[in-house]
């Protein structure tokens, strides 16, 4: 699917903003164990975790002077630092997200890149108008204020220094899952295992289905590497989710099966666990030995609820290019990303 082959990929140093988050460190270790020589950027000091050959730089992308030591004879940018809005103020957003792709496309020319991949958000279509369905790329966007309005800022950096000749491409993920994500379906998971801690019968969930778009980390890693040497994708942008689009009550389902509590259907809004007795919960279970990775949202099932007008996107670009989606049975890799907390202890 576009990877490069061994003897390339051992020619080939790739920078990765964002590296020590949770789509970074699979692409990451996806990357080191291809042969690619690996440089990852980020704000913490280094993580214990990250593969030995690995060298590691702490910058800030929107203040630091060393992005062009960063970038010193890479040959490929994988751009997937950012902030959120779970995690950051509207003005850190705009500093992290806008100017610091700025400052990163800067260096990257200055050091001769072969190839930017930005990792955008599908969140950048908005959901305030209506617009046909499958979603292509080149559709009129209409994002909303704050997280999703920076990434599509971001875009238009990129899109200004590809104008300029720089080789681009551009990735627009729905929301992506799997081993170590710590919000969204991370969350629902904890929250299940938190009922049952608590000793519920049923996990409670609105009768009202609600449909959700996911793909699995491991098929956006896989996007990643295709957009990164495949020739076809310079100067395009690509959605990528999953083919299938489950219902809340699908992923509910999966969930409460795995954890070992029954799914419940009801009317009730307020059915389950208030937000203050799951945060009791969850210190117990951290006493018992839980790790506390997974944030835990004020609002309950959070993920579940979030309906989208403008939900199913077109893949048909990122078809075009050769690639296939190679995680296909999401309730099967629900339930895997279930055992996989449970095996690590991020539920109990």
């Amino acid at each position: 699917m576009g990877v490069a082959p061994q003897s390339e990929a051992a020619q080939s140093v790739a920078v990765v903003t964002g590296g020590t988050g949770f789509i970074g460190r699979h692409l990451v270790h996806a990357l080191d164990t291809r042969g690619w020589r690996v440089r990852v950027c980020g704000r913490r000091p280094r993580p214990h975790d990250l593969p030995a050959a690995v060298d590691y730089r702490q910058a800030d992308l929107a203040a630091d002077r060393l992005l062009d030591e960063v970038c010193h004879q890479a040959t490929h940018v994988f751009h997937l630092a950012g902030a959120s809005s779970s995690r950051s103020a509207p003005e850190e957003m705009e500093r992290v997200n806008v100017a610091g792709t700025e400052r990163l496309c800067e260096a990257a020319v200055r050091a001769r890149v072969r190839r930017i991949v930005h990792v955008s958000t599908s969140a950048v279509y908005g959901k305030r108008v209506a617009l046909p369905q499958p979603i292509r790329e080149d559709v009129e966007v209409h994002p909303d204020p704050g997280y999703s309005q920076t990434k599509w800022q971001a875009e238009q950096v990129v899109w200004r220094w590809a104008d300029k000749g720089v080789l681009v491409a551009v990735l627009r993920p729905v929301t992506v899952y799997g081993p170590g994500a710590i919000k969204l379906l991370g969350s629902t998971i904890l929250e299940a295992a938190i009922e049952r801690f608590a000793g519920l019968d049923t996990f409670a969930v609105d009768r009202q289905p609600v449909e959700l778009r996911m793909v699995h980390v491991d098929d956006v890693v896989a996007g990643l590497l295709h957009l990164a040497t495949h020739e076809a994708a310079v100067g395009r942008a690509f959605n990528l989710a999953a083919e299938t689009y489950p219902t809340s009550h699908a992923v509910a389902q999966a969930v409460a099966e795995e954890v070992g509590i029954a799914l419940e259907l009801g009317d009730d809004p307020d059915a389950g666990l208030s937000y203050d007795e799951r945060a009791a919960v969850r210190e117990r279970m951290l006493a018992a030995g839980m790790r506390g990775e997974i944030l835990l949202p004020p609002q309950r099932l959070r993920f579940l609820k979030k309906a989208n007008p403008n939900n199913r996107l077109s893949l048909d670009a990122l078809r075009s290019i050769g690639f296939r989606l190679s995680v296909t049975d999401l309730p099967a890799s629900i339930r895997a990303n279930v055992r996989w907390y449970r095996d690590h202890r991020w539920i109990l």
